[in-house]
């Protein structure tokens, strides 16, 4: 994170992608809440940002997901893979 030349506060970002967002679509393999990681980068303003997330190893996901502490989150994911959008 770092303030641009227009005093603004600008962030790097990498990509994700949710499997309906893929060129392939949804596979009967993946999950619910699974996510494709992306070589896709981009400079964004911070302000774009609308919360955080957290992406685990399926197995950890799995594992966190037993527990009655994590069933619930929204905003938990796990990794499904790599995706080149182009």
């Amino acid at each position: 994170m770092w303030e641009s030349w227009g005093s603004n506060m600008v962030v790097k970002v990498k990509w994700f992608y949710h499997p309906e967002e893929t060129k392939l679509g949804k596979r009967q393999s993946d999950g619910k809440n699974a996510l494709y990681q992306s070589c896709h980068e981009d400079e964004n303003d911070v302000q774009t940002i609308s919360h955080k997330c957290q992406v685990v190893g399926r197995e950890h996901y799995e594992q966190m997901t037993r527990s009655k502490k994590y069933q619930d989150r929204q905003d938990l994911y796990y990794l499904a893979g790599t995706y080149d959008p182009t």
